[in-house]
């Protein structure tokens, strides 16, 4: 077991991030921030992000270790990528399992419910050319070319991860996904071949339960969109674990440079790989996760 999680399972949750921020203070410390070519180097050497790249994008700013501001970051982001290319970000509204917030009823408003995925999120919400999709719980937004086509039909289907969905559609271009400042434990796109095979993934990841949500949309009408939310054993998930053993780190891998954490992983390549791992029942879940998918 890491020792990370080992430390997380034995000390109160106060302590551990307590510790945590004590440990991040001292990375900092240890070294120089990353300059703004150093970041670019990453992205463009060991990421391999190209002019008319897409790249759907996780981030944690409070983690990276910078010499400039983070209004820049996204900048440096949208002139690697080009104007042929396309930048995507997670721009969930909520905090908590999903299936709690529906069950409260309110409403989701498109243009002005903030996310709560870190402050790069919010800023790329918040471009002035960003487009936002209309999904209840898993809202995405885009910026670029392909924006409109990724996020679209985000909402026609109730499984939030599957072919209507930018993870899914992500990888018609050979997408990049990018963690900045965050390992693969907050990788989400391993929740797109879920549910594209639906059934035929082994272990149960959604509810049965189809919820009604309320959404406000650009022109302020008021869409009714259905959706699955996550069943409540994917908590018995190690994502880390499932990659390192089994995906080749040409598809997927965590990296670190001067104390900042990275990961990036080829979309199709990941999707193919999660798809023929669950069909010899290797999946991100551990053993408590018991409820099986019935064919």
């Amino acid at each position: 077991m890491p020792l990370k999680k080992l430390i997380f399972k034995i000390l109160p949750v106060s302590t551990f991030v307590s510790l945590r921020k004590i440990y991040r203070l001292a990375i900092k410390k240890a070294y120089r921030p990353l300059s703004e070519q150093a970041f670019i180097s990453v992205l463009t050497g060991r990421m391999g992000i190209r002019a008319g790249s897409t790249i759907f994008i996780h981030s944690s700013v409070d983690t990276l270790n910078l010499d400039f501001s983070v209004y820049r970051l996204l900048d440096i982001l949208l002139e690697t990528v080009g104007p042929e290319g396309t930048l995507v970000f997670p721009a969930w509204h909520f905090t908590g399992r999903a299936e709690d917030y529906l069950n409260k009823g309110l409403v989701f408003d498109v243009k002005r419910s903030p996310s709560v995925l870190g402050l790069l999120s919010e800023i790329a919400r918040r471009y002035p050319t960003a487009i936002r999709s209309i999904h209840p719980v898993n809202s995405i937004v885009a910026i670029g070319k392909h924006a409109q086509e990724m996020v679209g039909e985000h909402g026609n289907s109730i499984y939030p991860c599957d072919e209507s969905s930018p993870y899914y559609k992500i990888v018609k271009y050979n997408g990049i996904i990018a963690g900045l400042g965050v390992d693969t434990h907050f990788l989400s796109f391993v929740h797109c071949p879920e549910d594209v095979l639906k059934q035929r993934f082994p272990v149960k990841t959604r509810t049965d339960q189809v919820f009604e949500a309320k959404v406000r949309k650009l022109d302020g009408s008021i869409e009714i969109v259905k959706t699955l939310a996550a069943h409540m054993q994917i908590q018995y998930r190690d994502i880390n674990y499932f990659l390192g053993m089994y995906v080749p780190k040409s598809v997927c891998e965590n990296f670190t440079m001067k104390g900042n954490r990275f990961f990036v992983a080829r979309s199709k390549g990941l999707f193919d790989a999660i798809t023929k791992l669950s069909q010899e029942n290797k999946t991100i879940y551990t053993e408590k996760a018991t409820v099986r998918n019935q064919e």
